[in-house]
């Protein structure tokens, strides 16, 4: 008989719902350091409460809240507390246009209400501006009612060197040892932010959704990244194709196959997967850790070695090991 989780949190998706926990007793101990959940800037699939009682009833260790608009630190206090405990909820920030960019003030506030991450700007960063407006499409996005702006956020400056400000917010990482993600920076981009990134011993280094079509870095950048600077491969569930995020451009689709060759190429301690979901046009997020764990056992990875990309390194990066 398989195991039912009775979740009541009190929001209108989960109340009252009883989970057949059965067929999530691989997600156990597992970390997610990436999901989307409501409230922001588009609707999303499930509320912070929602996600935080999902991952407690499947006995996940913890979970990331994300979003592109804001910090989420007190959003993830909150939700852990709804809970009751018994699952770790963190927050993060993305330095997008909406926070004011690479702004230092934001990060240090960020930093003092406790977020893990630090991530560079994602859908505002002008790598992903350029690319959507050079595609000429929509490509998916008018689902969530996003509006590229024309100019997006870099990290250098008119002369191609690194910002001020984000050396500035580096030391802060540094100093506060938790995890740096290069968000949607472009390959040039992503390289100099991880040198300075190394050359202030920043540890927690991740390689924001290494197959995701938008940055699309070559396998042999991406095996230097973890060479050379000691980052991590972020691998997420969202941006398998999937008929819905695929790119016009079919060059930049990244299959299954690809992701598993270069999981292979760098080692599964040098990677973790994540689920990068709550849209609506995606599995909720139990689901996508559920489905990524299948897919790893059966393209032949080891139980040992998905624990390594589901459990050891994102604790890892996460400060929980």
């Amino acid at each position: 008989m398989n195991e039912t989780g009775d979740i009541r949190s009190g929001s209108l998706a989960v109340q009252n719902m009883v989970l057949d926990t059965g067929i999530y007793k691989a997600l156990e101990g597992t970390i997610d350091i990436h999901c989307h959940g409501n409230p922001d800037f588009c609707p999303r699939l499930l509320d912070d409460v929602e996600l935080a009682s999902l991952a407690k009833a499947t006995k996940m260790r913890a979970i990331m809240i994300k979003s592109h608009a804001g910090p989420t630190a007190d959003r993830a206090y909150i939700a852990q507390k709804a809970v009751g405990g018994g699952i770790d909820v963190f927050g993060l920030i993305c330095l997008n246009t909406t926070i004011g960019g690479f702004n230092p003030a934001a990060v240090a506030m960020a930093i003092k209400n406790g977020v893990k991450a630090v991530w560079m700007p994602s859908m505002w960063a002008e790598n992903h501006a350029r690319y959507v407006r050079e595609m000429g499409s929509g490509m998916g996005y008018e689902t969530i009612g996003m509006e590229f702006p024309d100019q997006g956020e870099t990290i250098f400056d008119a002369n191609r060197n690194i910002k001020a400000e984000v050396l500035q917010i580096l030391d802060m990482v540094a100093e506060a040892d938790i995890m740096l993600a290069t968000g949607h920076l472009d390959l040039d981009e992503a390289h100099a932010l991880l040198e300075q990134a190394k050359a202030r011993q920043i540890g927690k280094l991740v390689v924001h959704t290494a197959n995701y079509h938008v940055m699309k870095y070559p396998a042999g950048d991406l095996k230097e990244m973890v060479d050379n600077y000691g980052a991590v491969l972020e691998l997420g569930f969202s941006s398998l194709p999937n008929g819905v995020w695929d790119p016009v451009d079919s060059t930049r689709l990244v299959s299954l196959t690809d992701i598993c060759d270069l999981i292979r190429s760098v080692g599964t301690k040098n990677c973790l997967v994540s689920t990068d979901c709550g849209q609506f046009s995606t599995p909720m997020p139990i689901e996508a850790m559920r489905l990524w764990i299948d897919h790893l056992g059966s393209r032949g990875f080891s139980q040992s070695e998905i624990d390594d990309m589901t459990k050891i390194v994102p604790a890892r990066v996460m400060g929980l090991d």
